[in-house]
């Protein structure tokens, strides 16, 4: 089977850790690259952003030919994308589908569920809500979350040292206990991202930090902002644009935990056992394993949930989003799927 990447939106920017040579550099060649991404990261950018990245792919996969296509999760761009393939009549596969985290996430992913044609999801519970929004059930596959893979090929790496972060601010003791933050907006609560990036920072601020760029939503300027206020009176905060995948896990894997909303807290982290303090509604709904301590946007309980967090450690492995084969049985799915259209 011949992969052909499409490299879209911010996975180009460099504001964003340029994604798209993170994979070259893992040896994948990249077919396209499709730029569609405004200045501002604003609810009104995002909308526009889904339009133009339209029209672009329609042109770019009707020139590129494929029997097939991929698309993973809930972003604004998979929208745009899961529509231009559905509207060329490809075979389109969604895998993520069916789970549940609030804001306009939900709306976005349920639609890409009723355009898709195959579902390659990650929970037994995720299976059957996509059947009810279906009734499709020999459509749908549990085959795990492929971060599950790349967590579990994160554990045999060797430890991430501090010279390959890069970024900037203060030096980290990696054999020390510090955290990793990694927050974005909730675009339902774009006007208060300032506010909720100012308190993980001023309820974690006795700990050395590393604090990942948020990612390109609305309110993601205010948490910037937020952020570099911090760094200039914290003195212990480095902050990083991005990692490859494997590295950023190991590194949570040595951290005291991952403090902030992001869903690597409760998919990946559950497989690797990592503490971690979920702050507000980014992952409202979504299936937890034992790891995670949900808190509001609040300084006195991110506070206390990170020092009983540390003070637990580590927690036994959860399979719950997979065992780490979901790459191998989504390309089984996509084996067969071309088997029956060649006939």
């Amino acid at each position: 089977m011949e992969l052909q990447i499409i490299a879209c939106a911010s996975a180009l920017l460099e504001r964003y850790g340029k994604v798209v040579d993170v994979v070259r550099a893992q040896g994948y060649e990249v077919a396209a690259e499709v730029w569609s991404t405004y200045e501002g990261a604003t609810l009104l950018t995002s909308a526009k952003e889904t339009g133009a990245l339209l029209t672009e792919l329609s042109a770019t996969l009707r020139h590129l030919r494929s029997d097939c296509a991929v698309v993973c999760a809930d972003r604004h761009e998979v929208l745009a994308a899961a529509q231009a393939v559905a509207y060329l009549h490809l075979p389109l596969v969604h895998c993520q589908g069916g789970e549940r985290t609030g804001s306009i996430d939900d709306k976005v992913r349920d639609a890409i569920t009723q355009l898709a044609d195959i579902h390659c999801v990650c929970t037994a519970q995720a299976r059957y809500r996509v059947y009810s929004l279906t009734g499709d059930w020999e459509a749908i596959h549990q085959t795990g979350c492929p971060s599950i893979d790349v967590a579990k090929q994160a554990r045999r790496d060797p430890l991430v040292t501090f010279g390959e972060l890069g970024g900037s601010g203060a030096y980290v003791d990696l054999t020390q206990p510090f955290l990793v933050i990694a927050q974005h907006p909730v675009t339902t609560e774009a006007d208060r991202a300032y506010a909720q990036m100012e308190a993980t920072l001023e309820a974690t601020r006795t700990w050395p930090r590393i604090v990942l760029f948020s990612g390109q939503d609305a309110g993601t300027e205010a948490m910037m902002k937020a952020l570099r206020a911090a760094q200039a009176i914290h003195g212990n905060i480095h902050t990083i644009r991005n990692l490859p995948p494997p590295r950023f896990l190991r590194l949570v894997t040595q951290s005291a935990g991952l403090v902030g909303n992001s869903s690597a807290g409760i998919r990946e982290c559950s497989y690797l056992g990592v503490p971690v303090v979920n702050i507000g509604t980014r992952q409202q709904g979504r299936e937890r394993g034992p790891n995670v301590i949900d808190v509001p946007h609040e300084v006195a309980a991110i506070r206390a949930a990170v020092q009983q967090q540390a003070a637990h450690g580590p927690y036994p492995s959860s399979t719950l989003y997979g065992e780490g084969t979901a790459g191998e049985r989504i390309a089984d799915v996509l084996c067969n799927l071309r088997l029956r259209r060649t006939a």
